[in-house]
């Protein structure tokens, strides 16, 4: 029997409330249909956060249902628990689809443990939606015990209702204390206050898929194999350069082998720091030819009288590219010397012709610029 473990679409997501991620997700999903296919899977776990937000907009609801609706066709099971971007009730309306396909939507925590088991040959998955603090925290009646321990007691008992099983597995979207954040998480939710330790969860389980934290890793320290399947796209700038994986779980002769499979990128996110001295041209005409979205930190000192040419220029050779542009104000404390190594002045009038005329300056245009820089810079420091 074959498995497939992602996690952390975040379908809805815009970087700074403006670019849209759909066709990064679309990608990511067409790889996964594609995995599903050709590895011949016969259930699906998706480990929360479907969305980005508690009530998506129509485009992001139909991203998701076209691709469930796909992978109903294939003829697996697919099982979907909320995440903290998830809305509860926004995913219990979906819960009916299980009686038109082999969709199962586990949309809260529930008393009833049973309702929390998906059963499937050999296969029981115990499932653990995000436990918000006020849910978990009214599950028990012990209201003195820590958020940490009300969880473990919970997957205490999802283990004895699934300890028959010979195939185990635990899906659940939380934060444990042995996990390595990616930085995009939302942070109060992967504070100490809300990590649940490693050593709680029961040692019954075969294979712990998790979702809520962005990278692919596996739990170190854990008894059962424990693994975030990570998000299938760098979701912001804090996953820049972090490459990205679904896990393919192969459950044979009473063992779990976890295969990671590596997803190709629509577009990697970039940071570019451009120092006073840089040519900008070269240094960000590579990245307007490639699949790429770029933030670029622009180095200004106050008073240059080039800086409204230098941002005009990021923006014109990246364009729709250029996810965000931050500039760093330097030397306002101290006059530095106006050479033209330093500021790289002749480069960046070149440039200026350039773009504005279609051409470069004369040799001794040049020459008539750097006289007239020498001489300022002498009589601006000469005592």
């Amino acid at each position: 029997m074959r498995l497939l473990h992602v996690a952390d679409l975040h379908a809805g997501k815009r970087l700074y409330d403006r670019i849209s991620r759909k066709e990064d997700l679309f990608y990511a999903l067409e790889q996964i249909k594609r995995i599903c296919k050709e590895e011949k899977v016969e259930v699906l776990l998706i480990a929360g956060d479907v969305f980005d937000k508690r009530n998506p907009d129509f485009e992001s609801q139909e991203v998701i249902l076209e691709f469930l609706t796909e992978i109903n066709s294939f003829g697996l099971h697919t099982l979907l628990i909320a995440g903290n971007h998830d809305s509860y009730d926004f995913m219990k309306i979906h819960k009916p689809l299980k009686k038109l396909a082999n969709i199962h939507v586990f949309d809260r925590p529930s008393k009833d443990i049973k309702e929390m088991v998906f059963e499937y040959g050999d296969l029981k998955v115990a499932c653990i939606p995000y436990p918000d603090e006020r849910v978990i925290t009214h599950l028990h009646e012990d209201k003195e015990r820590s958020y940490a321990e009300k969880v473990a007691l919970y997957m205490k008992a999802l283990a004895n209702e699934v300890r028959d099983a010979r195939y185990k597995v635990l899906m659940a979207h939380l934060m444990l204390d042995r996990a390595k954040v990616a930085g995009s998480e939302i942070e109060y939710t992967v504070s100490p206050a809300f990590a649940v330790r490693t050593d709680s969860i029961p040692e019954d389980f075969d294979y712990v898929a998790l979702g809520h934290v962005h990278r692919n890793q596996r739990i170190e320290g854990a008894v059962p194999k424990v693994y975030y399947s990570g998000s299938p796209y760098q979701i912001d700038f804090s996953e820049k350069g972090m490459d990205k994986f679904v896990n393919l779980l192969v459950l044979e002769d009473g063992l779990v082998k976890v295969n990671p499979i590596k997803l190709d990128l629509k577009r990697q996110l970039i940071e570019i720091s451009l120092k006073e001295e840089d040519n900008i041209s070269q240094a960000l005409e590579p990245f307007a030819h490639m699949d790429v979205l770029v933030k670029v930190f622009l180095n200004v000192r106050m008073g240059d009288p080039f800086y409204n040419y230098k941002r005009d220029l990021v923006k014109k050779i990246l364009g729709e590219k250029l996810a965000k542009l931050e500039i760093e104000p330097i030397g306002t404390s101290k006059p530095t010397e106006l050479k033209g190594n330093n500021l790289n002045l002749i480069d960046l009038y070149v440039s200026f012709c350039k773009d504005k005329y279609k051409d470069e300056p004369s040799d001794s245009l040049k020459k008539l610029l750097q006289d007239l820089i020498n001489k300022v810079s002498h009589e601006a420091y000469t005592p």
